[in-house]
């Protein structure tokens, strides 16, 4: 039997766990609900991890924030805000006694595309991750970038209106959400689950007029993305991850879309190359896969 991990991916809502295997494997999958006070967020952490630390090697961990790997320190940022900058991996390492690696998610959902997905044997990539906020993990002559702040990839500050008289309501993080576009769309549509995102999904495939030009914006906005990204780093593939990259239709869209943006200025069209454009491979698992390449990579 090949030795086994323990990956936990800490989100604003819950916290998921597994034992993954070397090779990827994934074994008794958990949820437990996310607490939102510090003291009472640690014991959680501590519930997930002492029932299985028999049967571990170590502790891969992906969670929201700015995170250094080589040291573990996390400024907690998001939902995890009231956890200000705390020294996660040291924590866990003198309670679990074994070794511990701990992520930025978005990165380590990079990680895991470049281990077994989508990224892998690509040289220059990247993955934007479409969710309540927008997420980033850029790779670089095959070497995930985590720049010398460790905020590499943090695409929902990039300000897409220097005019706006907020900034802050012109960040791509605020205007480009995936998790606002389906509640809109749910609202104009009169669908009374506002979160159900495959019901608005079929309203969108069906070109409905009274969201199409919403979804067409939406779609644009993450071409000039990457475009943006694009013009500085020249990547071979982008990867769209997060719940509603499933769809195809999106992926269709955001590849009209840059082209229509190519057209619309020669610079544009002769300066910028099209990277290959496609859906990531991993959805809820991507983090837990990449916690644990982040691991390997570290400790072998």
């Amino acid at each position: 039997m090949q030795r086994q991990y323990l990956s936990i991916d800490i989100g604003g809502t819950e916290i998921k766990s597994a034992l993954i295997d070397h090779s990827g494997n994934i074994f008794e999958k958990n949820y437990v609900p996310t607490p939102h006070q510090k003291e009472a967020f640690l014991a959680a952490i501590f519930a997930v991890v002492e029932p299985v630390l028999d049967k571990v090697t170590a502790i891969c961990v992906s969670l929201p924030g700015v995170v250094n790997p080589a040291t573990g320190e996390v400024k907690f940022t998001g939902a995890l805000g009231f956890m200000g900058t705390f020294n996660f991996a040291a924590y866990l390492e003198s309670r679990a006694h074994c070794p511990v690696y701990v992520g930025n998610d978005a990165n380590c959902a990079t990680l895991a595309e470049m281990w077994l997905g989508n990224l892998n044997g690509i040289s220059n990539g990247a993955v934007i991750t479409l969710g309540t906020s927008v997420g980033g993990g850029i790779v670089i002559n095959n070497q995930l970038l985590h720049g010398l702040h460790f905020q590499a990839g943090e695409l929902s500050a990039m300000i897409v209106d220097n005019d706006a008289p907020e900034l802050h309501y012109s960040t791509m993080g605020a205007t480009t959400s995936a998790v606002k576009m389906i509640e809109t769309m749910a609202d104009i549509c009169d669908i009374k689950d506002k979160t159900d995102g495959r019901r608005v999904f079929k309203e969108i495939n069906r070109h409905n007029p009274v969201i199409w030009s919403l979804f067409e914006e939406f779609c644009r906005r993450v071409a000039v993305l990457i475009l943006n990204i694009q013009t500085v780093v020249d990547l071979e593939r982008v990867l769209i991850g997060g719940g509603i990259s499933a769809q195809k239709i999106l992926i269709d869209e955001i590849k009209k879309q840059f082209m229509i943006l190519q057209k619309s200025d020669y610079r544009l069209h002769d300066d910028v190359t099209m990277p290959e454009i496609m859906t990531a491979k991993f959805g809820n698992e991507a983090n837990l896969l990449g916690a644990l390449y982040g691991l390997l990579l570290t400790i072998e």
